[in-house]
């Protein structure tokens, strides 16, 4: 897709950490794409964010679409620099999107949890969008070893899955962390980012071409010990975008 997708990268609190609320979302006709953000509470959903790109050519359709639906009111803004519109609907909880034209492509990030989702904190969610960059897929060099490692990354962060192979069975257990990127070495311990059974740290370094994983997890699931081992990650499977600005 170019271009790049924009992808969440900085959340409101209610909807953090993004490795543990964040999902792919459905777009009309399949065009373009959709990211949801969704924090679960006692009732079911309480705190949600919608990103959305692509899904209309043109800013006026969506605008239109949005009349249909019931948004009535329509203020003038700015969005990452850009000229867009503040989308108001009232009777029920209220809902409210930002919408703005970036390089061609229509972005919508809108929330009908007021409560939990201000204004402000959609605008902070717009502010930290940020262009997929590359991703990186690949394993141990033991060919008896199943487990294995994947990786994107954007200019500001690294988001990581790794397949730790258990002890007695094929089943594999995944852990998914997304973290802020300075430069192109980074390090987390996996126990502060994920809940469940792992425990280890990630160290990574980006090469040009090569993404460099050392993972050391391990936990025990069902009863089995898991592990990864060493992990190397390598041959990026897509380079979308070198431009990652914000404004126009």
């Amino acid at each position: 897709m170019k271009p790049a997708p924009l992808v969440p990268t900085a959340v409101p609190r209610s909807v953090a950490p993004i490795e543990r609320t964040i999902s792919a979302g459905t777009t009309r006709g399949a065009r373009g794409y959709s990211i949801r953000l969704v924090h679960y509470g006692g009732n079911g959903p309480d705190a949600i964010v919608v990103v959305t790109g692509g899904e209309f050519r043109r800013l006026r359709a969506l605008l239109r679409d949005r009349r249909i639906l019931g948004f009535r009111s329509r203020k003038a803004t700015r969005v990452r620099g850009h000229r867009g519109y503040v989308l108001t609907r009232r009777g029920g909880p209220t809902t409210r999107e930002l919408v703005w034209v970036e390089r061609g492509v229509v972005y919508a990030i809108g929330s009908g949890t007021p409560k939990r989702i201000s204004l402000a904190n959609l605008r902070a969610t717009a502010r930290g969008l940020d262009r997929l960059d590359r991703a990186w897929i690949g394993g141990p060099d033991d060919p008896d070893n199943s487990s294995g490692g994947f990786a994107v990354t954007t200019a500001r962060t690294v988001t990581v899955e790794f397949e730790a192979q258990c002890a007695f069975t094929a089943r594999v257990g995944q852990a998914r962390v997304t973290l802020i990127r300075r430069g192109n070495v980074f390090v987390f311990d996996i126990a502060e980012h994920r809940d469940g059974p792992w425990t280890g740290t990630v160290t990574g370094t980006i090469a040009g071409d090569v993404l460099t994983l050392d993972i050391r997890a391990s936990g025990t699931i069902g009863g089995e010990a898991c592990d990864t081992g060493a992990l190397r990650a390598h041959a990026p499977l897509a380079s979308p975008d070198d431009d990652h600005s914000g404004g126009s």
